[in-house]
């Protein structure tokens, strides 16, 4: 049995700061596109059918018995609508009780159809007119961000009138619709970061943030905040959010940066205002040039010895004592790099390019730059400066422009769920006043202890996979002393089909993680049937009583994303309330630059940071994903300096602990097994490949699905997995479902009941799905769709998803709309706390 084993103290407690992540836009928008009454009538339709099968299956027994009770008119009447399913037709007079049922039952079908057909037409047309409203209101601001079809439907929507009319629903109305509705769930039924429509805040733990827990009257007190808010101030939890953004940040996205970077290298006239370096995989020993990803070697004159030690990145090729051909000649020999280098893991790597043209000399090349790239590095302050979409759509168009007349383009790519399409990005902060008692949220670290430990169980056992492949491709090159280059392992590892940089180490990471899927949903399989499920400490410990694996806690302390359910903050105060962990991330979720940008203690949450580590430091090598987007960019120098290295050959932040990747060298602790790296000559340790917070991308999101149905999980008083349940295209009744349709409502509300849904779920395409339609890996891109089983345009998107991509998971919405505590003048909006779990004391 799932039974919960006595707790003890837990070893984990939440930072004292966090993050908000909330939706922009009133959840009620999504509710005023419901058609409830024609489920209602539905579900009376279904009850109808059910009583006219009851009958037509007395009648099939009256055919069949001896017993003549009718005309052999009223007969052939009875067994022809008993066959059509349809109400007898030209009989008159009194018939027998087997007629009439039936007759009565077949009346009562056709009559409930032709309400549910009445009603539907009705309801829709409501409901159509909502979401164009909402539409032309919201979205405006919220697609001057698409690109291709979405700019047409942009178009669109500023040109339509407030008061224009609704269309014919024809095949392309039912498509726009759905588009607008897919983009209008996005902003109110999810917390994504996304300029306005997805705001971050932050908030803190505050011992003084409840107060008493209620006022003589059973009120919570009212309490008045400097500035005029009023506020519910009672205990456990203090939220008083101002309208509006109080901050925006708008930037150039690094997309343009290398764009910029690659037209400015094709103009020769700036190499001599470029400052060479010596390039970052190779070392010089002996008057030779090794190049340390193949170990070749180049001999070097004293000459160009000489000339390579001025090279220091700083200093320019016109202040150099040789010529501009003798630094080409060594830059064709790729010794030195002389080039425009775009900034790594910088955030506004534009606005950088342009600072170092300012500072090169004075004269027509600096002047010739400065008035490119100035006038575009000017357009994001513009962008951040207005609201209205046409001058937003008018600042991208221009910015875009800019682009395409030098021939700056963003090259073309995988698609990824931060893929940056746009030049310009923003970023919006909201002043949430946002404080919550330390007791109520380490109420999660106590009761969801276990988890986490099953979390951080998983981490080290997947660290140990993913070692073990490492040293697999380590064992297979030449090695010296036990120990390789750091560039030519990098190079081995994608022959061997591990691109570090890439995917590598995160397809390692996936593949050990299917191991702890098999034997966790094996101890899940009993409780299939079940709605809920009580996890032990054994069950949570599944990991370290079936693998043996090395432990290690550093880096193993996750970011988790809370929700909190109720009614109202007066609830949390009566202890009506429930946590919901909805998801566990590495800590560097905390550090992407759209959430650490507007952080207001970024020291508490830097020393939060560094007591997960234990001393123990990392590096970077060129992980793509680390800054890919200005987004998404991870600000780890700027949260641990001192923990932190820069090993990867592309350009770094004098201020940064630097070692090129030449000087660098990958060996194998004889201890634990791990593959790390250090540096050559002093070996300081510079971290572990393993032991790094790349490895759980490899096994988000930490959630666990069985076929057909898996229960909601509970760690005590937390809920730490949602109940799903998967559905197949062969369950959904074959059908036409175009156009309006009434059998659409039908076969879904059939589909509901037998799968016992609740009303509000969430879609997306199963693992499975997404393999087999060539999109493995990149379930993490597939965001989940809002879905309301009693609105008939969610319906629509239901059937249409379920159909192309063949397999399904639903899960249920939790906090359901009646727990959505946070409440504002225009309505309800859904949150998340985005916490860092750190070492209790």
């Amino acid at each position: 049995m799932f039974g919960f084993a006595e707790r003890v103290p837990s070893a984990y407690r939440v930072a004292p700061i966090f993050l908000i992540r909330m939706a922009g836009v009133p959840f009620e928008i999504l509710e005023r596109l419901a058609t409830p009454e024609t489920i209602s009538v539905a579900r009376e339709v279904r009850a109808r059918k059910e009583e006219l099968t009851k009958a037509s299956a007395e009648a099939e027994n009256f055919f069949r018995s001896p017993e003549r009770l009718l005309s052999e008119q009223a007969f052939r009447a009875l067994r022809v609508a008993v066959r059509l399913r349809c109400a007898p037709a030209g009989m008159t007079g009194p018939q027998p009780r087997v007629f009439t049922n039936y007759a009565d039952a077949a009346a009562n079908v056709s009559a409930v159809e032709s309400n549910l057909h009445a009603t539907l037409e009705r309801e829709l047309g409501v409901a159509r007119a909502a979401l164009l409203e909402s539409a032309r209101t919201l979205l405006p601001r919220h697609l001057v961000f698409g690109v291709g079809g979405v700019r047409e439907l942009l178009a669109d929507l500023l040109a339509a009138s407030a008061t224009s009319g609704l269309t014919r629903r024809n095949a392309r109305a039912g498509d726009r619709e759905r588009h607008l509705l897919l983009y209008l769930q996005r902003i109110c039924a999810k917390n994504d970061t996304f300029s306005e429509f997805g705001p971050t805040g932050w908030g803190k733990i505050d011992n003084e943030a409840g107060g008493s827990r209620a006022t003589s009257t059973g009120k919570p007190e009212k309490v008045d905040e400097p500035g005029g808010e009023s506020i519910n101030h009672i205990w456990g939890m203090k939220l008083a959010p101002r309208p509006g953004v109080a901050l925006r940040e708008a930037f150039l996205e690094r997309w343009t940066a290398h764009a910029i970077a690659a037209v400015m290298n094709a103009d020769p006239e700036i190499f001599a205002e470029l400052s060479p370096r010596l390039d970052p995989n190779g070392r010089i020993d002996k008057q030779m040039f090794i190049f340390t990803e193949s170990g070749d070697t180049t001999p070097l004159t004293s000459e160009e010895a000489g000339i390579i030690k001025r090279c220091d990145g700083k200093t320019p090729v016109h202040a150099l004592p040789a010529s501009p051909e003798t630094i080409r000649a060594l830059v064709g020999k790729k010794i030195l790099r002389c080039t425009v280098e775009v900034p790594a893991l910088e955030p506004h790597a534009f606005a950088i390019l342009r600072e170092d043209v300012e500072k090169w000399r004075d004269g027509n090349v600096r002047a010739k730059w400065l008035s490119i790239l100035q006038p575009i590095a000017e357009l994001p302050r513009k962008f951040a400066g207005t609201v209205e979409p046409k001058d937003r759509q008018g600042i991208l168009d221009e910015t875009r422009s800019r682009f395409q007349s030098l021939g700056a383009v963003r090259k073309p790519g995988d698609r990824f769920l931060y893929s940056a399409a746009n030049p310009i990005g923003e970023e919006c902060f909201r002043e949430c006043n946002f404080r919550i008692d330390e007791d109520l949220i380490n109420e999660v670290a106590v009761e969801a202890a276990p988890w986490i430990d099953f979390w951080r169980d998983s981490y080290a056992f997947i660290a140990s996979r993913v070692a073990a492949g490492l040293r697999s491709v380590l064992e297979k090159m030449s090695i010296q002393n036990g120990t390789v280059p750091l560039p030519a392992f990098l190079r081995a590892c994608e022959a061997a089909k591990l691109p570090l940089t890439g995917s590598g180490l995160v397809g390692l990471a996936v593949m050990a993680f299917q191991e702890v899927k098999t034997v966790f949903r094996e101890r899940l399989r009993p409780h299939v049937g079940s709605e809920e499920c009580d996890l032990s400490l054994d069950d949570c410990h599944v990991v370290r009583e079936n693998f043996q694996y090395p432990k290690f806690d550093e880096y193993t302390y996750p970011s988790a994303d809370l929700q909190i359910a109720a009614e109202s903050i007066d609830a949390v105060a009566r202890g009506k309330y429930q946590w919901i962990l909805a998801e566990l991330h590495p800590p560097p979720a905390l550090l992407h630059h759209c959430m650490y940008w507007a952080c207001p203690d970024k020291a508490a949450l830097n020393d939060a940071l560094a007591r997960t580590v234990a001393g123990r430091p990392s590096f970077h090598f060129g992980f793509f994903a680390a800054d890919f987007t200005a987004h998404t960019a991870v600000r780890l120098f700027d949260a641990l300096l001192e923990l932190s290295n820069f090993v990867a050959p592309q350009r770094g932040n004098s201020n940064w602990r630097t070692v090129p990747p030449a000087e660098a060298e990958v060996y194998v602790d004889e201890t634990s097994g791990d593959v790390c790296v250090r540096k050559m000559g002093t070996r300081e340790s510079l971290g572990s490949f393993a032991r790094a917070w790349v490895i759980p991308l490899g096994f988000h999101p930490f959630q666990f699905g069985l076929a057909p149905h898996t229960p909601r999980l509970r760690c005590g008083r937390v809920i730490v997995q949602r109940r799903t349940w998967t559905v197949t295209r062969e369950e959904f009744p074959a059908g036409d479902y175009t156009g309006v349709s009434r059998d659409l409502v039908l076969a879904m509300e059939r589909l509901r009941t037998q799968k016992n849904w609740p009303r509000r779920v969430y879609i997306r395409p199963t693992e499975q799905a997404l393999r087999r339609s060539g999109a493995e890996g990149r379930d993490k891109d597939t965001k989940p769709v809002f879905i309301d089983l009693e609105s008939y345009l969610f319906l629509e998107i239901f059937q249409r998803w379920l159909m192309k991509s063949g397999e399904l998971e639903v899960t249920e919405m939790l906090p359901d709309p009646d727990h959505l505590l946070w409440c504002e003048p225009d309505g309800r909006r859904t949150f998340e706390l985005r916490t860092l779990i750190v070492p209790r004391g």
